[in-house]
């Protein structure tokens, strides 16, 4: 919440800064940069309503949390970013071509170019501050927001370079401003896709990583009184994950000694996934025809 609000009171000050400069400064390169912050902080917002929802406890109809609100908000972010970037692919296209038809585009002013300095900063300060919160908190939403501030950074830096070698170059040179726009279109609408297929992959219970697995079934295996392990089964909800997993026992130990065991495996797991991981551990006797740990659809085989 607090690296949001931050996002959010920084992103009011830019969008006024980038517009100011871009009206006065008529650069099509600085008004699609202002844009890009506009949405940015239209996406603050919708993040910061997020966690609130995410934060709430589970309850009769949500008996695993309202972690989704997290990847929800992901979604809006990437898709509004690439809303963003078709706007600006747009508008400045027009441009583009007109000048071909013979018509002189305005040179931009040098109250743009100060105003992309201060955005390359500011922005690149934001994106190393947010990636270092949502790395601890193992938050989605947040990484997502950290590439936005990252994205706007490196828009800022193509948009300096089209503003500088329109005042510098001066005459046709001027074309560079609205090339610069279409280029940080293209940074943007990447980093749209990539943060929109990754909350969808989350949305439809796509599983963790293979090497997230790995690390699981390698934690499950250093278990005393663990045999084998099979269909293990793993999803995220929001900052936390859900991991199923069917572990083989010796059918000669009690009931007590069973539920010890399983115990310790979500003991284990949650020193990788943390105290609020939604884990389920199912024991089962190992049979006799089992010669070897790694039955046959056991992920120990591979």
């Amino acid at each position: 919440m607090k690296a949001s609000w931050i996002g959010l009171v920084v992103n009011v000050i830019l969008t006024s800064l980038k517009f100011l400069a871009g009206l006065m400064g008529n650069s099509s390169a600085m008004i699609a940069d202002a844009v890009h912050t506009l949405s940015d902080l239209i996406t603050d917002a919708v993040a910061i309503v997020a966690f609130k929802l995410a934060g709430r406890p589970k309850d009769e109809t949500h008996d695993y949390g309202h972690g989704k609100f997290e990847t929800l908000a992901s979604v809006i972010v990437g898709l509004s970013l690439a809303g963003v970037a078709i706007a600006i692919f747009y508008c400045n296209i027009i441009k583009i071509w007109s000048t071909f038809k013979g018509e002189s585009l305005p040179a931009p002013d040098t109250i743009a170019l100060v105003a992309a300095v201060v955005s390359i900063v500011s922005k690149e300060w934001l994106f190393r501050y947010t990636q270092k919160v949502a790395l601890n908190i193992k938050s989605s939403t947040l990484m997502a927001k950290a590439w936005d501030h990252r994205s706007d950074a490196l828009s800022s830096i193509g948009t300096l370079v089209g503003i500088a070698g329109a005042i510098f170059i001066g005459g046709k040179g001027r074309i560079l401003d609205p090339i610069a726009a279409i280029i940080v279109g293209g940074l943007i609408l990447k980093v749209s896709i990539k943060i929109s297929l990754d909350a969808i992959h989350e949305l439809m219970e796509g599983a963790l990583p293979e090497s997230e697995k790995k690390r699981i079934l390698e934690a499950i295996f250093s278990t005393e009184g663990v045999i084998d392990a099979h269909k293990l089964r793993t999803r995220r909800i929001g900052t936390s994950v859900g991991i199923d997993v069917h572990i083989l026992v010796s059918p000669s130990l009690s009931v007590v000694e069973g539920h010890d065991i399983a115990t310790a495996v979500e003991h284990k797991i949650r020193e990788i996934h943390g105290h609020d991981a939604v884990i389920s551990v199912h024991i089962e006797p190992i049979h006799e025809e089992v010669k070897e740990p790694g039955g046959k659809d056991s992920p120990k085989r591979n």
